[in-house]
């Protein structure tokens, strides 16, 4: 009797260790499971919002890029003297050289410049600097026939009667921007031209003052194309941290491949590709053969979830961070971008409520000759020390900023004096002047400087930076090395510093 009823309590004893056994298993199966699938759809969104963002930034660097070439463009298409050679048709071989030739094509890469009239008759074209067959031209303008007809139809669009002649209409201002508003009679889009990936911008020649004789009411366009060169994407990887960043045809299907439409242009068969920074199958790889190990003990898997959560949020705001800081700050120099100083401005004017600041505009001198000369990592050198005095010279009244190229600008949030300003302005024009050492030799540039005050120089930002630009340009065309107060130029230096920016 004793017997059996330790046989039936063993027995018991085997079913209870048989259940607390399978609810164990099943309890770590089912947390298993549970950071499976947790770990699963963390990554995928990880994917998704790094895709996302990356996506947001390659379409934000490329309309940079084409709001660059606009603004090169309208120098050429916005201006007197272009709309004065077109007077008796196309322009000569004097201007072909001299604007065409060695200013868009030698400074700003311009692959094809095409002047033609609405219906094709009058065409002129420039390819890389030489003046081309019309026939060449009109082949080119039947990749483009689409923007041409649209950069019409706003040109017509924009004009009103006006003292028995046609008014353009003007840009509305925008006084939180630094660069000059244009006419809306631009059109844009990237097209493959000679098999490379390339702005084009078509833009009826306009003179400044937008008055269009009634003789003259027949437009000429003006179509330009950029060409996105391996330098220029090189850029753009380095700033947005991407890999492999180039164009694809829209029907490619690629794994592991990101795309997106960049341009806004519906006839481009091209989109932009690059490969992401996918934090997914890093992820996969290191917590696989961990998750085996969390079914067997489960506060390894509390504490293994614990810290591979915490090092994915940390990974992804590290990310963000990394993102952020690209999208406000030149790469090279590590100062603020054009981007990141216009939001500072903004930030400034609005916690400011009126209080006083000035803006310090300078370029530098014979920066282009040590690019022609030593190449352009001498200029990437140059670049960085420049901007490294600058900003020890600043310190903490201000902020530095490179605008682009050789461009500097300098937000100083105080009421200073005149001669206090002019002293700073000064500093660093002689900053600019200092040697720079570079393979073996010193490397010589020089500086000038624009300063201009809020508000006794403007109500606005626009008006501070037009003032600003316009006392760089006096120091330019008083010999250079110099800085100059916005107080001390009159009207018509102002006016010509305008024009002078516009050519």
């Amino acid at each position: 009797m004793t017997g059996r009823t330790e046989e039936r309590r063993q027995g018991k004893r085997r079913e209870v260790g048989f259940a607390i056994r399978a609810a164990a298993l099943m309890i770590v199966g089912l947390f298993g499971a549970a950071n499976f699938f947790v770990l699963d759809y963390a990554i995928e969104r990880a994917d998704s919002f790094v895709a996302e963002t990356e996506r947001t930034l390659v379409r934000n660097e490329f309309s940079h890029q084409i709001d660059q070439v606009v603004q090169y463009q309208s120098q050429l298409s916005f201006w007197d003297k272009s709309f004065n050679a077109l007077a008796h048709g196309m322009p000569d071989d004097d201007f072909v050289r001299d604007q065409m030739r060695d200013w868009m094509w030698s400074d700003f890469g311009f692959s094809w410049m095409i002047l033609t009239s609405p219906d094709g008759e009058k065409i002129l074209g420039v390819h890389r600097g030489d003046k081309v067959s019309d026939r060449k031209a009109r082949e080119k303008l039947q990749w483009v026939s689409d923007l041409t007809r649209r950069a019409e139809r706003a040109y017509r669009e924009a004009l009103s009667p006006d003292r028995g002649g046609w008014q353009v209409a003007r840009a509305q201002e925008d006084r939180d921007l630094l660069t000059p508003a244009l006419p809306q009679i631009h059109v844009s889009g990237m097209r493959l031209i000679d098999r490379v990936m390339s702005i084009v911008v078509v833009q009826a020649v306009v003179p400044k003052s937008l008055y269009i004789p009634a003789s003259r009411l027949e437009p000429t366009l003006l179509i330009t194309v950029k060409p996105v060169s391996q330098k220029m994407l090189s850029n753009a990887e380095r700033r947005l941290g991407v890999h492999d960043l180039g164009f694809t045809p829209i029907v490619t299907e690629e794994p592991g491949l990101v795309m997106t439409p960049v341009g806004g242009d519906a006839y481009n068969p091209m989109v932009a590709s690059w490969r992401p920074n996918m934090p997914g199958s890093f992820v996969w790889r290191s917590a696989l053969p961990q998750i085996a190990i969390f079914v067997l003990v489960f506060a390894s898997v509390m504490l293994f979830v614990t810290l591979r959560f915490s090092a994915l949020v940390k990974a992804l705001q590290r990310s963000e961070e990394k993102n952020a800081f690209l999208a406000r700050h030149d790469p090279l120099t590590g100062l603020k971008n054009r981007s990141g100083f216009d939001e500072e401005v903004r930030r400034t004017i609005a916690k400011g409520n009126g209080k006083p600041f000035a803006i310090l505009a300078l370029d530098l001198d014979k920066f282009k000759a040590v690019n022609d000369r030593h190449g352009h990592a001498a200029g990437d050198v140059v670049l960085q020390a420049v901007a490294r005095r600058f900003s020890e010279r600043v310190g903490t009244q201000g902020s530095v900023a490179r605008l682009g190229g050789d461009e500097f600008s300098i937000l100083l949030n105080g009421d200073f004096s005149r001669e206090a300003l002019v002293q700073l302005a000064e500093a660093l024009v002689l900053d600019a002047q200092l040697p720079i050492a570079y393979d073996g030799q010193l490397l010589l540039i020089g500086g000038s400087a624009g300063i201009a005050q809020f508000p006794d120089h403007g109500g606005s930002l626009h008006d501070v930076m037009v003032m600003a630009d316009a006392a760089l340009y006096a120091a330019k065309h008083a010999g250079r090395n110099r800085a100059v107060h916005a107080g001390d130029i009159d009207a018509n230096t102002v006016a010509e510093a305008g024009a002078a920016r516009a050519a």
